[in-house]
């Protein structure tokens, strides 16, 4: 819904290059800074949501040109650490099944990263202002879609001219017309904010019914610090 589906070749060397380059930056931080004895027990954890996030990432809404993430839902279970490698290995594995190129997976890990751990503190700072479970799941995926988005709208305008010289190579190449073949800013921004907001509202609802009933039955899950009367659904 949120990361970048463009193919290799558009944006600039630079621009892919940065995003792996802090991509490895963030894993590296996550290797280092984490702590293994708590981690190691949410290993599996991290393949099992990776699994769902690539399985909904892949299946395009019927009517609809958007799909959902889950990565909110991920990131609350995981934590940011952990959050980062699952961003990872969801994308790298996309980008190899055609769901953007090869050369964006590295900013597609930044956005979902971001996404992820936005939602996770968002969250963490919902509950503790007395706000149930399920009102807090929604408004942090909400808020965890947003962050995307809005990290996706800065990289393509980022690359907007570049964009813009494939669009009008291809167009004559292609013999048609030069006359506005060119990325709409404007028109992507209402794509993405307008239109795309109803998508956060949908998935926000979604993960506020899968959290709130992963609570009910592995409460573990959500949170071992809090107490568990902040979690009212």
């Amino acid at each position: 819904m949120s990361h970048i589906h463009l193919p290799d070749g558009i944006l600039p060397v630079w621009i892919w290059m940065a995003g792996y380059i802090l991509s490895a930056i963030l894993l590296a931080a996550a290797r280092h800074y984490g702590n293994s004895a708590t981690d190691a027990g949410k290993f599996v954890l991290v393949g099992m949501f990776s699994a769902v996030m690539i399985l909904v990432m892949a299946i395009p809404l019927p009517l609809f040109s958007f799909h959902f993430n889950l990565s909110v839902v991920a990131g609350i279970i995981l934590g940011p650490r952990l959050s980062v490698i699952a961003a990872f290995i969801v994308n790298l594995i996309l980008s190899l099944l055609g769901h953007g190129g090869i050369t964006v997976a590295g900013l597609n890990t930044l956005v979902i990263s971001i996404e992820m751990i936005t939602g996770y503190y968002a969250f963490k700072a919902l509950l503790h202002r007395g706000i149930t479970l399920r009102k807090s799941g929604f408004l942090a995926t909400v808020t965890g879609l947003a962050a995307g988005s809005l990290t996706s709208y800065g990289i393509i305008s980022a690359g907007s001219k570049w964009i813009d010289r494939t669009l009008l190579s291809a167009a004559v190449r292609a013999g048609e017309s030069e006359a506005a073949v060119y990325l709409n800013l404007k028109r992507l921004a209402v794509l993405m904010f307008g239109i795309g907001a109803v998508g956060w509202i949908l998935e926000g609802l979604l993960a506020a019914a899968i959290l709130s009933s992963l609570y009910r039955i592995y409460p573990e899950l959500i949170s071992r610090e809090d107490s568990s009367a902040r979690y009212g659904s």
